[in-house]
């Protein structure tokens, strides 16, 4: 899903998708490519200065040490993932939109009130109401778990 036209290039070739601005990814490059031009974050002093260890969780704790740099780069790839959920909403008039992964599993409480609002800034009038932004709490496990209710539901 392209959010922004004038975007980076994403791995498939576009320019400005969801992939490029709002996953782990992306928000990984934008620490490590700050850091290399002299941006000074306490990840450093966690994993060294190539960050080649980089996970989710550090970003969590880079917050909760008061990392502003980490804090709002968190912002921005939670922002783009608002927009990409309004879009949903206005396509699908889903009642319940479930996020998962690594970065929502480590930073629910930091992302998922700024995905709700931006979500509903950008859905088109009545196509918020009484839609659920929810968490999964399948962690790792959530493609396999979905497969493993595909093909179930397959052979009955």
């Amino acid at each position: 899903m392209v959010l922004d036209v004038n975007g980076p290039e994403c791995g498939c070739g576009n320019h400005g998708c969801f992939e490029a601005l709002a996953s782990r990814r992306a928000i990984f490059r934008t620490i490590q490519t700050a850091v290399k031009k002299g941006q000074e974050t306490v990840l450093t002093e966690m994993l060294g200065k190539d960050l080649a260890d980089l996970r989710s969780g550090d970003l969590r704790k880079a917050i909760r040490r008061g990392d502003k740099f980490v804090e709002r780069v968190v912002e921005q790839a939670a922002e783009y993932t608002g927009i990409a959920v309004g879009n949903l909403m206005n396509l699908f008039n889903a009642e319940v939109i479930v996020l998962g992964g690594g970065m929502i599993e480590q930073l629910e409480e930091e992302m998922l009130p700024i995905i709700e609002r931006v979500a509903k800034k950008h859905a088109m009038p009545g196509s918020a109401e009484g839609v659920a932004i929810k968490a999964t709490r399948l962690g790792d496990d959530a493609g396999i778990t979905g497969g493993a209710v595909l093909a179930r539901r397959a052979t009955k």
